[in-house]
């Protein structure tokens, strides 16, 4: 595929993720109004009650009980009480017909208007995929390919589930309403079972040489950042070359805050739940999987780590008992990839804030799972080294299977011509995954390159693992650098230099 198709496949996958964007906030609005609904449905049958007891009174108005000892009290005057009751009745009736009708309005326009999106949504992804499928040649031959340079044309289209649920976004989310949601209830608590069986596939580490041309390239990154006068105690470097089966880093073993990184370990979970039949891959997972590595989005990474983790974030913090149970299905997610040789790692926390829970820090069992204590809070903790070998595992296709690692490569891969980054960025105004990370100073080479990567970035801190190749495949390798520190986050270059500098280096090398 030619690097015209690929920048049309990347702007037509962009504008699909907006479109999602759109419908998950349509989504949002519909079940507000459903609610809305549920909630005006219950006080017409509270009304409904009300006028059969007025009717009631009115046909037999001497029914009331009286007690015994005031039989002989004035009786009331009955032809004024049911003239005022005739008038409550007559209200009650208008107050419903009002309730109703503006409730169902607001209810069905805005279904039809959903629809309505959804047809054109895939009218577009249609009319995308009819233009590149124009310009790809008929005949393609997979085994001229090489696998580790050239990304499958076959899985370059994202896959749609048929299954679209138009009820709510919302994953694992505890019913409010009798509307149905992606995943029952059951199959949720089946699904969230802890499994002491269940890891990663890839069990045994990658066998790495220890290489003194790799060292090279580190100890020049290190020259840089004391030449910028950054600390380089804050700073962990892991450098893969694919080729040579060789590595080499700084305080690559060291625990640190990944970040948005941990969102690549997510998605690893939740691929190979779907490939064991666990989780099924509805229209919103898929919608959530994408926004989640293409934009960042912590709204749908709280949700997945919801599905994939059988939890929620709830308001209040729980009882003893409750919290043991809640946080072992966290763990869970930690098992998974210790088992595997992970050692230490702790991807068991979201990323804040979350806009759909309205909450900008951890709260209830998740500041539970924080143990309490803001001076110095357990947060997630992997090395660049773990970050580094798991997009190995991925882009030697050995991650959950072959078909799963070529879906995770494609989500991944970032399209570094400008146009695509700066003037139509994933997530405008917020989280760039090129611009003042790795990729930005390689753009004068995106014709020649393949990209791919999952950035991080705080106030305090800036962490990035990324996949260089050139076409030709003759430079492969794997670059993890988490720079923990307030001077990395504010620094908009030294990601970008220290990429360029790495990269010259490997190009030049023999």
């Amino acid at each position: 595929m030619d690097q015209q198709s690929k920048r049309q496949l990347n702007i037509r996958d962009r504008k699909i993720a907006e479109l999602e964007a759109k419908l998950q906030r349509a989504y949002q609005i519909i079940e507000h109004l459903e609610q809305q609904n549920i909630e005006f449905q219950r006080q017409i049958e509270e009304l409904n009650r009300g006028d059969k007891q007025t009717s009631t009174f009115i046909q037999n108005p001497t029914s009331v009980s009286y007690s015994q000892k005031f039989h002989n009290r004035k009786k009331p005057n009955i032809a004024k009480q049911q003239s005022n009751l005739s008038h409550i009745k007559e209200a009650i009736q208008i107050s419903k017909s009002q309730i109703t009708k503006l409730s169902y309005f607001q209810l069905y326009g805005l279904i039809t208007l959903v629809l309505m999106a959804i047809f054109v949504f895939f009218g577009i992804t249609s009319l995308f995929a009819q233009l590149v499928k124009d310009k790809i040649p008929k005949t393609v031959n997979d085994s001229d390919a090489k696998p580790s340079t050239i990304i499958s044309q076959q899985s370059d289209l994202p896959h749609f589930s048929t299954n679209i649920n138009t009820q709510s976004p919302f994953i694992n989310k505890p019913i409010l309403s009798n509307q149905p949601v992606d995943l029952p209830l059951e199959s949720s608590s089946q699904l969230v079972k802890v499994d002491s069986d269940w890891t990663y596939n890839v069990k045994v580490p990658p066998q790495f040489q220890t290489s003194d041309e790799l060292g090279s390239h580190v100890n020049r990154i290190l020259d840089y950042i004391k030449d910028k006068n950054l600390p380089t105690q804050s700073l962990s470097i892991t450098l893969i070359d694919l080729n040579k089966n060789t590595t080499s880093g700084y305080q690559q073993n060291l625990l640190r805050y990944p970040a948005s990184v941990v969102k690549l370990f997510w998605m690893t979970i939740l691929q190979a739940k779907i490939k064991q039949g666990l989780i099924p891959l509805t229209y919103t997972v898929n919608s959530d999987l994408n926004a989640m590595i293409l934009k960042s989005d912590n709204d749908a990474a709280s949700r997945i780590v919801d599905l994939v983790s059988g939890t929620y974030s709830y308001e209040k913090k729980l009882n003893k008992e409750q919290f043991q149970v809640w946080k072992q299905k966290r763990q869970s997610l930690n098992d998974f990839f210790q088992k595997a040789g992970y050692q230490y790692i702790n991807v068991s926390q979201k990323t804040y804030p979350i806009f759909y829970l309205k909450i900008t820090k951890p709260k209830g069992a998740d500041l539970q799972l924080r143990d309490d204590n803001p001076n110095n809070p357990r947060r997630n903790k992997i090395t660049t080294y773990h970050a580094a070998r798991l997009m190995y595992e991925i882009f030697t296709r050995q991650a959950v299977g072959a078909k799963y690692s070529e879906q995770m490569i494609n989500l991944l891969t970032r399209d570094l011509h400008p146009e695509a980054w700066k003037l139509q960025p994933p997530n405008p105004g917020e989280f760039n995954p090129v611009e003042n990370f790795l990729g930005e100073s390689l753009a004068t080479d995106a014709d020649q390159l393949v990209f791919a990567s999952k950035a991080g970035w705080t106030t305090a801190s800036r962490q990035e693992v990324a996949y260089v190749a050139t076409q030709d495949g003759k430079t492969r390798y794997i670059i993890a650098i988490f720079g923990e520190d307030p001077a990395y986050a504010t620094s908009q270059n030294v990601f970008p230099d220290i990429s360029r500098l790495v990269f010259e280096g490997m190009r030049n090398s023999k």
